[in-house]
């Protein structure tokens, strides 16, 4: 029988072998970045097509449009990864092959399907996360205080998203968490200018 800490050692090897935690994060980046654009723009483009005339639909439109957008855009990221990963390992492992004349079986299979299953995960997990975070306040607020405050929690979330990429390769914090944040505000411009014409 293995132990936990025996298979959490095996997941680990598996983890550095296949480069699976830079690959999860990426993916995880990635992944809230476009949830949390995705629902900013579900909240902006209601609003400002529907606030003015019907305040009750624009809030009724913002939560089931964002729980749909949020659960659409994680199935299809993980999908999406899962399929992408899966072929990117297999063309990979089939290269290894070719190149030593033999199948290679056991660890390296192994370590490719943990790694196929970490990178869809985090994929589909993150978009999810990023576009309920800003939803929360419509179950409690009015739709005005609403937007604003799911507008700032937004652009607060680009900002940790960005700040953490930044740690990683020792670059000011809030040099990279502005460029997301411009990201997202140059994204609520377009839509607000958009949704007034």
């Amino acid at each position: 029988m293995i132990t936990f800490k025996e298979r959490l050692k095996k997941l680990r090897f598996h983890f550095e072998l296949t480069k699976s935690g830079a690959i999860a994060r990426r993916y995880f980046v990635i992944g809230a970045f476009d949830g949390a654009l995705t629902i900013l723009g579900v909240i902006l483009g209601a609003y400002v097509a529907e606030a003015s005339v019907h305040p009750e639909l624009a809030k009724q439109l913002i939560l089931g449009a964002g729980v749909a957008g949020g659960v659409a855009l994680a199935v299809s990221s993980a999908v999406g990864a899962y399929e992408a990963e899966r072929v990117e390992h297999l063309l990979s492992h089939r290269h290894l092959e070719k190149a030593m004349l033999c199948a290679v079986e056991g660890t390296r299979k192994e370590a490719m399907n943990v790694s196929v299953i970490v990178s869809a995960f985090a994929h589909g997990i993150a978009p999810l996360l990023a576009a309920f975070v800003p939803l929360v306040p419509f179950y409690f607020m009015g739709l005005d205080e609403a937007v604003a405050t799911a507008t700032v929690m937004t652009l607060a979330l680009l900002f940790v998203l960005g700040a953490y990429l930044g740690s990683l390769i020792k670059e000011m914090l809030v040099y990279t968490g502005l460029r997301f944040v411009i990201a997202g505000l140059a994204t609520a411009i377009a839509l607000i200018l958009i949704g007034g014409h």
